[in-house]
């Protein structure tokens, strides 16, 4: 907060003041001594100006995340969560798959007629306002997110939370091979400022 003090006089008056000043000075026969008269109306005031400024800091933070557990994997499954956002700046949101798919623990890439990956697409939605309300969407094919997928916000900031769905699809060859599959999907946002 800064604040200014100055004193003067009204706008307009000063060339009149000095006009009025200059007359009398010559009609009375200014001297050495003489005192200045003070034309009539003439006045003065004081003025304050408060100059108030601040800061907001820049912030773009992203919460949520889990587990999401699909059971026994048939294929064409859904499984919805929400990702909150918090960014008062423009961002961008990227996604990275670690695996490129859901993969089995020991044999990623199968066995036999059986697969050991089950691909997946993501889609998400995210809420932005700036200078309207407005929803960024993205879809991605996990194999695609083995390379960082981002989603940019323009000139807009986060208004809410992103509603990310994950869609199994359906297995290749003879199915699945038996066993525990995972998937590590990393979400992250960075401030474009």
């Amino acid at each position: 907060m800064k604040l200014l003090t100055r004193t003067s006089r009204q706008p307009g008056r000063a060339a009149a003041v000095a006009a009025s000043l200059g007359i009398m000075a010559v009609a009375a026969g200014a001297g050495a001594g003489a005192a200045e008269p003070v034309a009539p109306g003439a006045s003065t005031f004081s003025r304050v100006d408060v100059v108030l400024a601040g800061s907001i800091s820049a912030r773009c933070n992203v919460s949520g995340g889990g587990d999401i557990d699909f059971g026994e994997l048939v294929g064409n499954q859904t499984a919805r969560a929400r990702v909150a956002l918090d960014c008062n700046v423009p961002f961008d949101l990227s996604f990275q798959s670690a695996r490129g798919g859901l993969a089995h623990a020991a044999l990623p890439a199968g066995e036999g007629p059986y697969a050991g990956t089950l691909d997946y697409t993501l889609d998400v939605s995210v809420p932005v306002v700036g200078p309207r309300r407005s929803t960024l969407h993205g879809r991605y094919e996990s194999r695609s997110l083995m390379s960082r997928k981002t989603l940019g916000s323009g000139d807009a900031i986060a208004a809410g939370h992103a509603q990310i769905e994950i869609r199994t699809g359906t297995p290749l060859g003879a199915g699945l091979l038996a066993g525990r599959y995972s998937e590590t999907l990393t979400i992250t946002v960075a401030s474009r400022l």
